[in-house]
Order: structure tokens, then sequence, then C-alpha cells
């Protein structure tokens, strides 16, 4: 396994982050009773032109998990972070965000997850990740923004 930037204006590497987005948030849309979760119905072009950077792992030329950042000089945001389901439970989320957590150290880093995202909100306090925030986007959904500043 291998960790590195996607090249994501490439066809193939926005194609591969799009279906493991899509399998990944579906996951997701039923843990949080909430199946309009914008980013399920992303396209390519959407992906391709995301702003920031995205770093994968890859098996081979397979991208198993990404994690999408935009970074300033005092802040990184999160804005996405997918893993394959069928690599669930094997540290692929933990590995990605030490990997941000360590080329921004100093930086506030921030991320939002769905109310009753369990994994998820596990993962973010596991890792140091502090709730800071809770709001409601839309009418029945709840959002937890995680901070974490080292």
């Amino acid at each position: 396994m291998q960790l590195k930037e996607i090249p994501i204006q490439q066809f193939e590497q926005a194609r591969q982050m799009l279906e493991i987005q899509r399998n990944a948030y579906a996951v997701e849309a039923e843990l949080l009773g909430f199946d309009e979760i914008p980013a399920r119905y992303e396209t390519i072009d959407v992906i391709q032109n995301l702003p920031g950077t995205s770093y994968g792992l890859f098996i081979e030329e397979r991208i198993i998990g990404f994690v999408t950042i935009e970074a300033s000089e005092t802040t990184v945001e999160i804005t996405k972070l997918s893993i394959d389901p069928t690599y669930f439970r094997a540290r692929l989320a933990t590995t990605l965000l030490e990997h941000v957590l360590k080329l921004h150290k100093g930086k506030l880093v921030y991320v939002h997850t769905g109310k009753h995202n369990g994994p998820a909100k596990r993962l973010y306090t596991k890792l140091g990740f502090e709730r800071s925030a809770e709001f409601e986007p839309e009418l029945g959904v709840t959002l937890i923004r995680y901070t974490h500043s080292s």
C-alpha cells in the first residue's frame, strides 16, 4: 500500500475517487437516516475541480481511500475523507488523518461529520480532535465540527 498525492485532473483517478465516495457516503447516509448527502450526487467534473490537495492510499494503481484538504497558513479543513467500504476497519482513515496532521503540525485542523456517525466521531476523538460546534445545515440534519490543534 502506498500513500501519495492524487492527480485529480486525471479522469481515472477522479473516477475512482467518485466511486469510493459514493459507496462510502451510502453507508453514512444509512447511519444518519438521511439520503440527501450532497457528496453522494457529485460528478467527476466536481472531483476534478476540487480546491485543495487530495492524498490517497493505493494498492497498485487502485485508490482504496482518500482525504482532501484545503490549507491556509494557520488552518486546514478536511473537506473529504472516504474509504472503500471493503476496507472499513483497516485503519486507512487513521493513516490518512495522521498524514494530514503530520504535514500540517502547528495548524488548527477541522472536520465535520454527522451527529449520528459513530465510527467517524470515535475516530476523530481517538486522534485528539475535540468537539467544537454543532449545527443544523438542513432541517433534521445535525453536523458536528471537530478541531485538532497540535
